[in-house]
């Protein structure tokens, strides 16, 4: 029976000693959080997240957190824990980094198609930590909106494309430039295309280019 509670007892100590140093551990990933997302604009919301329960906490008398590569303090991300001086032995811990700041949204009820200008749009704080949120009128005036919404919704990224500028069988100007000249001529487009896209282009000889849609029925061809 003795040895059964010395037994019990020892599974208890080691649980909370395994707890102190799972908070140890944690407090000094908030504490490295903080300093390094100081210079931030914008108000900052820092939570470390339960580490995955296989994974034992380290005991160490000082814990060195560390950025890995690749990673940014921003949104979900992974800070490393390795105790100061020792070896090379290190846990990842999941945090979460929430930033709130001025993000577009819409200023009114947005229509599937509708090309955005300034009214539509204003700023309001959101967590700009988001994936796709925007922060700048000028990522989003002269774009369409894929699907309708309501005032006030987020204007993410997915939710946009460009304007088209090419329809299909339309004819369109081709400008071609290289090196000293500069030719324009005609042609029909063989597709649609947005801003920037790459489209052909049938002239009148038959021939078919490629070039660069640009708005006012506008297609660009370099060499």
């Amino acid at each position: 029976m003795k040895a059964l509670r010395g037994f019990v007892l020892g599974c208890v100590l080691m649980h909370a000693a395994s707890l102190h140093a799972a908070a140890a551990m944690d407090d000094a990933v908030l504490r490295f959080v903080r300093n390094r997302t100081e210079g931030i604009a914008g108000r900052v919301e820092i939570q470390v997240d339960a580490q995955d329960a296989r994974v034992r906490p380290l005991a160490c008398e000082s814990f060195e957190p560390f950025l890995p590569s690749g990673s940014r303090l921003w949104g979900r991300t992974t800070v490393g824990v390795r105790c100061a001086g020792a070896g090379s032995a290190s846990v990842f811990v999941p945090v979460r980094i929430r930033v709130y700041g001025p993000a577009l949204v819409s200023a009114r009820p947005l229509s599937p198609g509708q090309i955005l200008a300034a009214e539509d749009l204003r700023l309001e704080e959101s967590e700009i930590t988001q994936p796709g949120i925007l922060t700048d009128a000028a990522q989003a005036i002269g774009r369409q909106i894929a699907v309708g919404v309501n005032g006030g919704y987020p204007v993410r990224q997915e939710l946009l494309r460009s304007q088209q500028v090419i329809t299909q069988g339309e004819t369109v100007k081709v400008q071609v430039a290289g090196a000293g000249f500069l030719i324009i001529a005609e042609g029909i487009a063989v597709g649609h295309a947005t801003d920037g896209q790459s489209v052909q282009v049938r002239m009148d000889s038959g021939r078919t280019v490629s070039g660069t849609a640009r708005a006012g029925r506008l297609v660009e061809v370099r060499f």
